[in-house]
């Protein structure tokens, strides 16, 4: 019997049972050529594209690493490490590559990434990075890889990461346990900065920069330019000083000033914060960041009085006017 043959010529050969004839019980012969079928029809399902989950995903990968011999390591960097991951978390995972065979990996990686599930695309991102996304339920699933010549394993203790425990982080390890033995120094550390003043100082002067920049391309009528720099950079040093105010800074080295804010503010600032989302139209934009900007004047004034911090109050001023004018 071959492969390639299709279910309905395998079925054909066997009848519906055993010896081809209805009424008789499967024979030996025919039970084997059964399961082959059942067998094929499986490995069929699969390349025509089953979903996986989350779950089934990671475990796929884990397989296969553990049974390769170039793969001496794989820990989880991302948010389920650190006991924050669900069923809607994409997957981090950091693979350790022998380093004889570190460049032929990186070669034939999307070839390698292909058989842990439905694959829809490999590439890489724009952070440099191997991205993949599985078609899984509930949908989608995204992977980010990061690959690593084992000979750089020190660099793990460097990373932004607080794992709950090794076993968290560390999801193989054919290293003599010298991959398990860097996590444990990473198991709750903290990632607040290590000198929060300077940090202060140095998110209110951009906040205030470029509060500047942003007006001035408004004055230019460059509306687009304007509102991408007030979404993403003006409101993300705000989201950055409220987080300074309300001393939720514990995970400041690893992730975004905004990954659940809503829980770490009060609703009171909460309240101002939603407030700092402009509609269309220039007039609306210029409305809201003169707002953002008295908004921001008053938490720098907060964390200044409260810590006894200094802050860039006198171009604060000077910006305050420029919107007034």
């Amino acid at each position: 019997m071959r492969l390639s043959e299709e279910p309905s010529a395998i079925v054909s050969h066997a009848g519906i049972c055993g010896g081809g004839q209805p009424g008789n019980w499967l024979s030996y012969p025919d039970i084997l050529l059964f399961d082959y079928y059942l067998v094929y029809t499986i490995e069929l399902g699969l390349r025509m594209g089953h979903k996986g989950t989350r779950e089934s995903v990671r475990n796929k990968i884990l397989e296969y690493a553990s049974k390769d011999p170039r793969i001496v390591g794989v820990i989880d960097y991302g948010s389920t490490s650190e006991g924050r991951g669900d069923e809607w978390s994409d997957l981090d995972l950091a693979l350790f590559i022998q380093d004889a065979d570190f460049d032929s990996f990186e070669v034939d990686w999307k070839d390698w990434s292909m058989q842990f599930g439905n694959h829809m695309v490999s590439f890489i991102g724009g952070v440099g990075k191997p991205w993949v996304i599985y078609d899984a339920d509930p949908f989608p699933l995204r992977v980010d890889f990061s690959f690593y010549p084992v000979s750089e394993i020190q660099r793990v203790v460097s990373w932004p990461n607080s794992p709950i425990s090794i076993d968290a982080m560390v999801l193989y390890d054919d290293t003599g346990e010298k991959l398990s033995d860097l996590v444990s120094r990473m198991v709750g550390q903290s990632l607040a900065p290590s000198d929060i003043k300077a940090v202060f100082y140095q998110v209110a002067c951009d906040f205030w920069y470029y509060l500047l920049r942003t007006h001035v391309k408004l004055v230019r009528d460059q509306q687009w330019s304007a509102r991408h720099d007030f979404n993403f950079i003006i409101v993300g040093n705000l989201m950055a000083l409220l987080r300074i105010e309300a001393n939720e800074i514990d995970r400041w080295k690893g992730s975004e000033a905004s990954v659940a804010i809503e829980g770490d503010i009060s609703n009171e600032r909460l309240c101002q914060l939603n407030r700092c989302v402009p509609g269309p139209g220039s007039e609306s934009l210029r409305s809201v960041m003169t707002e953002t900007s008295l908004f921001g004047f008053e938490v720098c004034k907060s964390v200044s009085s409260k810590n006894g911090w200094d802050w860039p109050q006198e171009l604060g001023d000077r910006v305050l006017e420029v919107f007034e004018e």
